[in-house]
């Protein structure tokens, strides 16, 4: 490996990422933040770090340096293996060993008979390949309105070729889900797999109109049985979530799994962050109650503006 920087880009607002990325030692790291500059891997859940105190030792020798370094063990290793400063991480996730196990151990009798009822009411869930009419139907999902679980929708609006682009990315090791009623796409997963690990459905989503046929829970059994079969040790939802969203996924046999994530100071003011606790984003500071409040008045804020907003086939 070099041993050296070998880019450093600025990208712009906007861009995919839209901040700072440095190559080093064959990683790309994005740096986030203003007043405390954190690096870490682009996309860590699917990259490891190799060798961090090379990468440390690379990121401490550049100009205008980040303040911090933070890394991760990825799942399933959950022990310890480095000698740096460490805190647990909480994730989303179900421990597998096979879809019956999942099935009659780790999913209860309301959430099976919910899990059932797609097909009942006529909807089918099936793997499917990525073509025109696949994507065709996922921008009518998307474009159906601009704010999902009270807030604007990142992928509303966005056109035929964007969203190929963005499908498109890591088809090696990725699957397709699909939900369909009457012939017509209403539901989808992306189920990505990183490197025998796990598998992550980095994209659950469904029509509104569908909600009360629980497509959600369907796929979601459809994703836990295609990650049995691929012999995948753990099936994961990202980080541990609350509300609402964690009481689904609790439902469908996820758990609160942590792991280790390493932070490294690389300055002395990301040295005070961490001896102070600031290295952590500020709305991890939020008590849960005041946090449900403030997501409440974010929910009706949006609820409002929304209405007065034309959807993709009002657009003149």
């Amino acid at each position: 490996m070099s041993s050296e920087v070998l880019e450093v880009e600025n990208m712009p607002k906007g861009s995919p990422g839209g901040v700072p990325a440095i190559h080093v030692h064959d990683k790309r790291l994005v740096v986030k933040g203003r007043f405390l500059r954190v690096a870490r891997l682009q996309d860590e859940w699917y990259d490891d770090v190799g060798d961090p105190e090379a990468i440390i030792e690379t990121l401490k020798r550049i100009d205008s340096k980040p303040d911090i370094f933070t890394f991760w063990q990825r799942l399933p290793d959950t022990t310890p293996i480095y000698p740096y400063y460490y805190e647990p991480e909480p994730l989303s996730a179900i421990p597998l060993q096979s879809f019956k196990h999942w099935w009659e151990k780790q999913i209860k009798t309301d959430t099976r008979k919910k899990i059932k009822r797609p097909e009942k009411r006529g909807v089918e869930i099936k793997v499917v390949s990525l073509d025109d009419d696949f994507i065709k139907g996922v921008m009518g999902i998307f474009n159906e309105t601009p704010v999902r679980r009270g807030r604007p929708f990142s992928h509303y609006g966005k056109d035929f070729d964007t969203l190929k682009e963005m499908l498109s990315r890591d088809l090696v090791t990725s699957k397709f889900i699909g939900a369909y009623n009457e012939g017509s796409l209403v539901g989808l997963v992306k189920l990505n797999y990183a490197e025998g690990r796990f598998a992550n459905p980095g994209l659950i989503i469904s029509k509104l109109e569908f909600r009360r046929k629980y497509v959600n829970n369907a796929l979601v059994s459809k994703a836990v049985e295609l990650s049995t079969q691929d012999g995948m040790p753990y099936m994961t939802y990202t980080n541990w979530r609350k509300g609402s969203q964690a009481d689904f996924l609790m439902r469908h046999g996820f758990e609160k799994i942590c792991v280790p994530r390493y932070w490294i100071a690389l300055t002395g003011k990301g040295k005070f962050a961490i001896k102070s606790g600031f290295h952590h984003n500020l709305r991890t500071y939020i008590p849960d109650p005041l946090r449900g409040v403030l997501l409440k008045l974010r929910k009706d804020f949006y609820d409002r503006w929304s209405k007065g907003q034309k959807t993709e086939f009002e657009l003149e």
